[in-house]
């Protein structure tokens, strides 16, 4: 497998958690201010009201002059917005921050008498055409999809990512597989056995993809250089996914061979424990995190977190590292550690323990990052970097 930094580096935002979504309601009339005091109270509460100074609804929320000079803002901090304007205004004040529909938050347009609830930006992964379902429902407004799957009743598979928190692996291949959806292609689902909660999966994939396309689980041959494909159906063709021209949806968190017309969706399945002496620069850490990962052919895509002990937090290589590969990072207290280290006999270094106050940073990090006992890669020694993987808890 021929991973680089770089190639670490391109990962995309995975759908959150509903729990976790970070929801905005501007409106720039009185009557738009109530209607979305409203729309709070029934299907946001934790929503943030924008409100224009003078025309206040009286509940709680922030008060503005302009929308304009906040809106870059918003569109960064927030997962949803709902706009209670003029669909114009909202264009043209959003159109300088559209980067991608893998960064993009949901947007979602209203007029003020609650008409129409319009799906206007990341429809799919942001969960536009979702959020502006819930609210037409809630308050009986019509709401308007224009995505062409969602219009002609057909299973998109980035809608599915997005309720099963899984990553599009890369965004053309999306394209391209969602335009033979369209045109009435059937499309099959590959699921990875190997993963946690496969069996869930398969059966989540059946239920949207329905008459238009079976469902198969797989297994990968990790043993050789190069990841192999093996499917667990015997009528099927080992090397159906490699020569098949057909359209497909494919569900690892293996590093495979893949093809345009196959869309590969990754699962958060594992934690890495990152260890490290002070001042270990960026590239030893880099380094040290690549070939792990290639050790067990993993994509970087398929991390649910990295993590490592409280002390660290300010290690500036680490950061470093954490920045370029776009990957979130925990830092635990040693007090939280060590039940773990005790619980799971995990060796101690006495050096490490005389530093720090506990001696198993990565193994014992990475397992409670995973809420898990597993360990898919132990502490691993590399240049000034010690290394542990655990498979993520299934659901």
């Amino acid at each position: 497998m021929d991973t680089n930094h770089s190639d670490l580096a391109k990962d995309t935002q995975a759908p959150k958690s509903k729990e976790f979504v970070q929801t905005a309601i501007l409106s720039v009339s009185k009557r738009g201010a109530e209607l979305g005091q409203r729309i709070k109270a029934l299907v946001a509460p934790h929503a943030v009201c924008y409100e224009k100074t003078g025309r206040e609804s009286g509940g709680e929320a922030i008060y503005f002059d302009s929308l304009k000079p906040h809106m870059g803002d918003i569109f960064k901090t927030y997962d949803q917005v709902l706009c209670i304007m003029a669909l114009g205004i909202v264009v043209r004040m959003i159109a300088p921050y559209i980067e991608h529909k893998s960064k993009d938050p949901a947007i979602v347009v209203m007029d003020e008498a609650g008409h129409h609830t319009i799906s206007l930006l990341s429809g799919h992964l942001g969960g536009a055409n979702e959020w502006a379902t819930t609210i037409a429902l809630a308050i009986d407004s019509d709401p308007v999809i224009t995505t062409a799957t969602d219009v002609n009743g057909l299973p998109a598979p980035d809608v599915w990512a997005r309720n099963e928190q899984l990553t599009v692996d890369d965004f053309n291949t999306l394209i391209t597989v969602n335009s033979a959806v369209v045109a009435g292609e059937q499309v099959n689902y590959y699921i990875d056995e190997s993963i946690p909660n496969s069996a869930i999966l398969m059966q989540s994939a059946g239920e949207h993809v329905g008459k238009h396309g079976k469902v198969y689980g797989f297994i990968v041959d990790c043993s050789a250089d190069e990841a192999k494909v093996n499917l667990v159906d015997d009528k099927i063709s080992v090397q159906m996914l490699q020569n098949s021209r057909s359209h497909c949806v494919v569900v690892t968190d293996k590093i495979i061979p893949t093809a345009s017309h196959q869309l590969i969706l990754r699962p958060k399945t594992f934690t890495m424990g990152i260890g490290c002496r002070r001042d270990t620069p960026k590239e030893l850490i880099l380094e040290a995190i690549t070939q792990s990962l290639e050790q067990h052919q993993l994509s970087p895509k398929s991390l649910l977190t990295a993590a490592s002990v409280i002390v660290k937090q300010d290690e500036v290589g680490l950061l470093a590292a954490m920045r370029e590969l776009g990957w979130p990072i925990k830092f635990y207290e040693q007090e939280e550690m060590e039940p773990i280290i005790e619980q799971q006999k995990l060796h101690e270094s006495t050096f490490v323990k005389g530093t720090i106050g506990v001696g198993n940073v990565c193994e014992t990090t990475a397992l409670l990052a995973a809420k898990s006992q597993t360990l898919i890669q132990e502490k691993t020694i590399y240049p000034k970097t010690t290394i542990a993987i655990a498979q993520v808890t299934s659901k």
